[in-house]
């Protein structure tokens, strides 16, 4: 059965789906002998899903902050009425759970500066030259190859202009999904398709009263466990695809071997950023300025974002976009 295609739009509080604020300017990363630039890591690999730390600055990723809970305050809190409780999201059929708040507005110039000024360019041309990840293939194909054209490289161009901001409020979280891939003009009026799904997370467990919230990927599909802990996937959609039960990405015996190694050690087994849940899931916990990449369309691996037990989880999405 094939999964029904969605995208983010489905359910925005917003209809206009643009930005009443002036966004922040963010900085240049500014590294040194005594300040190296952090690297990649592996979740799962070679190239599935990676993460790069400390992406963003704490300055900018508070003032991101500051600007998304305006945003929000302006696009969502001052329309519900405080004497009434507020509005229960209803699941759709075909479509992941999910009751997070979320705007999104359409900015070239937003993309831009995170891709260039923000250095994502620098760090994404790392992973084309490094041998590791730019040479090293899965099933075939390198990292800059994509799903649509196995005959020659196609390279990234940049960010997708459709820039989404997400709040996660005590209790809330995005059921398991497949994200999709949508092809879309860049501010040159050229055709362009994304490939990854870009988020970088503004805050985490260490510097605010965040617990829970992780993003939970599953090389083998979400297993059901006992009774007394989780069950399977039943939606997918919302900014992804329908979640298919034990169904996750077209290289799942690869993912599953980095997800072992990266949930047994290494830079982020290490440090706590990631673990493994008893459902087959491999957990990335948010931390402030840590930016997370995976692949998504075709070959995207089933993932969710489990309920945050406390506090608020604030988060920026975009995608990275590929030549057609």
């Amino acid at each position: 059965m094939a999964r029904p295609s969605c995208n983010d739009e489905e359910g925005m509080e917003n209809n206009d789906q643009q930005s009443y604020l002036e966004w922040p300017r963010l900085s240049s990363p500014s590294f040194s002998s005594s300040r190296p630039a952090p690297r990649w890591t592996t979740i799962l690999g070679p190239c599935q899903v990676l993460v790069f730390p400390q992406f963003l600055s704490v300055p900018d990723t508070r003032a991101l902050t500051d600007y998304l809970q305006q945003e929000m305050k302006i696009q969502i809190d001052d329309k519900l009425d405080p004497t009434k409780p507020r509005p229960v999201k209803i699941p759709r059929p075909g479509y992941a759970f999910r009751d997070n708040d979320r705007i999104q507005f359409d900015s070239p110039e937003f993309a831009s500066m995170v891709w260039n000024k923000c250095g994502l360019r620098d760090r994404w041309k790392e992973l084309w030259e490094h041998p590791k990840y730019g040479l090293e293939t899965t099933q075939g194909q390198s990292i800059t190859s994509g799903t649509r054209n196995n005959k020659r490289i196609r390279h990234a161009v940049g960010l997708s202009r459709n820039i989404r901001m997400y709040r996660y409020q005590q209790g809330q979280s995005f059921g398991a999904h497949y994200d999709e891939s949508v092809e879309e003009k860049d501010d040159e009026g050229n055709d362009v398709v994304s490939e990854y799904t870009v988020l970088i997370y503004l805050n985490g467990e260490q510097d605010s009263d965040l617990i829970g919230g992780e993003t939970v990927f599953y090389p083998k599909g979400k297993r059901p466990i006992a009774a007394s802990g989780g069950t399977a996937p039943t939606r997918g959609g919302g900014g992804g695809k329908k979640g298919a039960g034990a169904k996750g990405s077209g290289n799942g015996n690869a993912a599953a071997a980095g997800a072992t190694r990266a949930g047994t050690g290494g830079a982020g087994g290490e440090s706590g950023l990631i673990h493994t849940l008893p459902n087959g899931g491999v957990a990335v916990k948010p931390e402030r300025g840590l930016l997370l990449v995976h692949k998504h369309g075709d070959e995207c691996m089933l993932h969710e974002a489990l309920i945050v037990q406390r506090g608020f989880k604030y988060v920026l999405r975009t995608d990275v976009v590929y030549e057609p």
